[in-house]
C-alpha cells in the first residue's frame, strides 16, 4: 500500500509510470481512431482519467495493464460516439505543409485492412487493435477490457470473418 500513498503524495511517481506507457498508448489510439487529433485527445483524456483514478491502483507492477485499459475504454467511447457524426474532409492546401501531415491518416490510407476495420462495430475494432496492433493475448484483452474470455473470442471471430468477407469481395484474399 506504500505505492498508493506515494502516488497520492508524489505526482512524479505517476508521471514516470505514465511516460513509459505513452508511446504505445498514443500509437494504439492513433490506429483505432485514425488521426493525430483524435489520438492526441484520447491520450490526454486517458492520462487525466488515470490521474483522477490513481488511488484505485493497488499494484504498481500492473500499471501498464491498468493504464492500457483506460486508453482502450477512452478509444471505445470515442468510436461509439463517432458513429452518428459524419466527417467531411476539406482540402485547404494544408497537405503540402509537413507539419500538418497526419501520420496515422497517411498510414491508414495505404492500409486496406485498416480501412475495412473502420467498418467494424467499435467493440470489435478495439479487440482487433489490441490483438494485432498491441499484440496482446486473448486473456490479456479480456482482462484489460473486463470482458469474459468467450466474449473476446467471439468478437474477434466475427471481426475476422467480416474482414475476410470484405477482402474476398475485393478479390484480395487467396485461399
Amino acid at each position: 500500500m506504500a505505492f498508493a500513498t506515494t502516488m497520492r503524495d508524489e505526482p512524479a511517481e505517476f508521471v514516470a509510470l505514465v511516460q513509459a506507457e505513452l508511446p504505445g498508448a498514443y500509437r494504439l489510439a492513433g490506429y483505432l481512431l485514425g488521426c493525430v487529433e483524435d489520438a492526441d485527445d484520447a491520450t490526454c483524456e486517458a492520462v487525466a482519467r488515470a490521474w483522477q483514478a490513481r488511488r484505485k491502483l493497488r499494484d504498481p507492477d500492473r500499471f501498464a495493464a491498468w493504464f492500457g485499459r483506460i486508453v482502450s475504454n477512452v478509444c471505445y467511447d470515442r468510436l461509439r460516439h463517432r458513429r452518428g457524426v459524419r466527417i467531411v474532409e476539406i482540402d485547404v492546401g494544408l497537405a503540402s505543409d509537413p507539419v500538418a501531415r497526419d501520420p496515422f491518416r497517411d498510414a491508414l490510407a495505404r492500409d486496406e485492412v485498416g480501412r475495412l476495420m473502420r467498418r467494424l462495430p467499435p467493440d470489435q475494432q478495439v479487440i482487433v487493435g489490441l490483438r494485432f496492433w498491441r499484440d496482446l493475448s486473448l486473456d490479456e484483452i479480456a482482462e484489460r477490457l473486463d470482458l469474459p474470455l468467450g466474449t473476446v473470442k467471439s468478437r474477434l471471430h466475427y471481426a475476422m470473418r467480416s474482414l475476410r468477407k470484405d477482402l474476398d469481395r475485393q478479390g484480395k484474399v487467396s485461399r
